[in-house]
């Protein structure tokens, strides 16, 4: 009989080898169409961003099923986990629907969504709340205001981070369709994992990169949205919750400051996108490694206290949090080089540029477009 860890481990793999397979023959076909037909590569677009979702849709389900067959798995901070993904999915579904319709659909999509985000969130902390009631006592080391204190001061930072990121004018439809991608694709490869460490965190096979890549296409405020999405689906894939000061530390805080990795690049303080891409990806990742550093130090310092061992050879639990997390910045260095390679590419960057477009630009070619078939028909 196959234990559910292993299935699910399996099913990951599964997922990864899918999503190349489906990302790989829809840039061929787009690169077919592109100089063959280019009249029909819009439409080719639209059907394929509506696969890419209906994937996303069913493998996650699929996976969900098999992760609640596990008894390990606490009901009280997996459900809320899941409803929360399942209306953050729904809703940028529904907003993909309202932006065919114009920019007033969109935004008033927007804010029904944000405000059921905000409910489900809301709803998972009191939840996370409760099961540390019933568990906290397990954890005699861990500091409450330490973790408080350290998840205000990034949410803090994060909220800087977005006000300073701008707003970068982009077609709505194509960065949801590519953010959607990239939370796919990110997913899936962190999977592909080179090693695991026992008490969470794993180095992968730059699972981080296509983050990067979309906060560098479409700006900081929609990288940071879409890495926080991504962080709670890492608390859905491998839960390792005690309080829901450390949750937000380790999966939305932590993941969602990757949205920082674009900031240089959308700034256009290098000339040279590779050391803007480098520089932003330390920043991020820096930032990412200081969010687990505190989870560390202040939710799981009995892992250090309860063995000798480990207290013979560091000094502190502070000294054991920045070793053990330092795995983080291996995931950076392989994700860095890896970009670096693609971003050495022209035509790699070439139709970066050209996918995160202004939609003002689409919107003149389309009136234009317009104009030209009324001249017509008056002729």
């Amino acid at each position: 009989m196959i234990e559910i860890d292993a299935l699910f481990d399996k099913l990951g793999y599964v997922v990864l080898y899918l999503a190349v397979a489906v990302l790989g023959l829809g840039l061929v076909t787009g690169v077919v169409l592109k100089k063959t037909n280019p009249s029909k590569l819009k439409d080719f677009v639209k059907v394929f961003s509506g696969v890419v979702i209906g994937i996303a849709v069913a493998v996650l389900v699929t996976m969900t099923y098999v992760k609640m067959q596990d008894t390990d798995v606490e009901p009280l901070l997996f459900y809320p986990v899941l409803a929360t993904l399942v209306t953050v999915l729904a809703s940028g579904i529904a907003l993909l629907v309202a932006s065919s319709f114009g920019k007033k659909a969109f935004r008033v999509t927007l804010c029904v969504a944000g405000a059921l985000a905000l409910g489900c969130f809301i709803a998972l902390m009191v939840c996370m709340s409760k099961q540390f009631d019933l568990v906290g006592s397990d954890y005699e080391h861990a500091s409450t205001v330490g973790m408080i204190v350290s998840a205000v001061v990034i949410m803090a930072l994060l909220v800087t981070v977005y006000i300073l990121g701008g707003k970068k004018d982009v077609n709505n439809t194509r960065a949801l369709v590519y953010g959607a991608v990239a939370v796919a694709l990110s997913f899936a490869l962190s999977y592909a994992r080179l090693f695991k460490l026992p008490q969470g965190g794993s180095v992968t096979f730059a699972s981080l990169l296509p983050l990067m890549i979309y906060c560098m296409m479409f700006g900081t405020r929609r990288g940071l949205l879409v890495c926080l999405v991504y962080g709670t689906l890492q608390a859905l894939q491998d839960p390792y919750i005690i309080h829901p000061m450390q949750f937000l530390l380790d999966y939305p805080l932590a993941f969602g400051l990757i949205g920082v990795s674009g900031i240089f690049v959308e700034k256009n303080l290098f000339k040279n996108k590779i050391v803007g891409f480098v520089l932003g990806s330390v920043l991020a990742v820096g930032l990412r490694y200081a969010c687990h550093v505190c989870s560390g130090v202040f939710a799981f310092a009995d892992y250090f206290y309860w063995d000798s061992e480990l207290m013979s050879k560091y000094d502190s639990a502070a000294v054991y949090s920045l070793a053990y997390n330092s795995f983080a910045l291996v995931d950076m260095a392989i994700a860095i080089v890896a970009g670096s390679l693609m971003l050495l590419s022209k035509s790699f960057v070439n139709q970066m540029t050209l996918a995160s477009q202004p939609a003002v630009v689409e919107e003149s070619d389309d009136e234009e477009t317009d104009n030209s078939q009324e001249e017509t028909a008056e002729i």
